[in-house]
């Protein structure tokens, strides 16, 4: 049973990531139709530059911040450099081919892991928690508080992101811009800035991700590429469709990916997710939470 619990807090807390990851996608998707395949390296700069915020001299050498206000920082910056990412990496190519954008954004990706390495260099550095690696005991099996928090924290965000969908004339006029978007520009909807505030948001969540992530472990180079591939596979099992979609299929993703590996088979624990989504694509190919074909935008 403790084990069982144990893979169980682990696989919820790697899904919650995925999730993140996955809403991300989603974002970028409904605002422009493009898949940006730099979200992982934007976990990973998260991470990086919360340790620059919160450690030694701080930003530029004013001193470090404590935890909480340096994470709350990180967020608005990531919520800057995601805005300024679409005017570099999408608003140049707008109209163009699909492809060619999302080549782009994996380009964008690959510059963002060069600009990393020459400023924090590629020896893994560690970014202090609030928790400070407790643990709470939950029917036998020692779960860090750190997963507690992520899937904690994954929840507000994710609820705040619905309500901003549900409630808000950005989530309405994204709404209408995934439906149509040169209706949506015709009836006054701002698309050209409302792609910028999709890629700051998509951002500001990989920033979150990345600071919930890094606690965990060692903070290199590669940290979000993993969870990149697990957020693409969230949102494809999700359809593209719906951010409660997309999070159930991130959950889902962390859930195989730790219970199969604990039970199955450790050494193939990363494919698992993989062969998940394989089979969904094959038995059902526009995803678990959309109906009839998913709409190109």
């Amino acid at each position: 049973m403790s084990t069982f619990v144990a893979l169980t807090a682990s696989g919820l807390a790697a899904g919650a990531i995925a999730a993140l990851a996955a809403v991300g996608f989603l974002l970028t998707y409904k605002a422009t139709g493009v898949v940006n395949f730099a979200q992982g390296d934007l976990i990973t700069l998260g991470a990086y530059i919360a340790i620059w915020v919160t450690q030694k001299e701080g930003m530029f050498g004013l001193g470090a911040l404590d935890l909480v206000p340096g994470y709350i920082v990180t967020v608005l910056i990531m919520f800057a450099i995601g805005m300024v990412l679409e005017r570099l990496a999408y608003a140049p190519l707008r109209g163009r081919s699909i492809h060619v954008i999302v080549i782009t954004t994996l380009g964008a990706a690959l510059v963002l892991r060069a600009f990393i390495g020459l400023w924090q260099g590629t020896t893994p550095k560690f970014l202090d928690s609030p928790l400070r690696g407790e643990v709470v005991g939950i029917a036998g099996a020692n779960i860090s508080q750190q997963r507690v928090l992520i899937v904690v924290v994954t929840i507000v965000v994710v609820s705040a992101t619905i309500a901003l969908f549900a409630f808000t004339q950005f989530g309405r006029q994204l709404r209408a811009t995934a439906n149509d978007r040169d209706t949506a520009k015709l009836c006054g909807v701002p698309v050209n800035w409302l792609s910028m505030l999709a890629f700051g948001l998509s951002a500001a969540l990989a920033g979150v991700a990345g600071i919930l992530l890094a606690p965990l472990g060692s903070v290199d180079l590669t940290l979000g590429f993993n969870f990149m591939l697990l957020g693409f596979a969230a949102a494809v099992l999700g359809g593209f469709g719906s951010i409660g979609g997309v999070v159930v299929g991130g959950v889902a993703i962390g859930l195989v990916e730790h219970l199969f590996g604990g039970y199955v088979g450790r050494d193939f624990k990363a494919m698992y997710p993989f062969i998940l989504m394989l089979l969904i694509i094959a038995l059902r190919p526009q995803g678990l939470f959309t109906r009839g074909s998913v709409q190109r935008l």
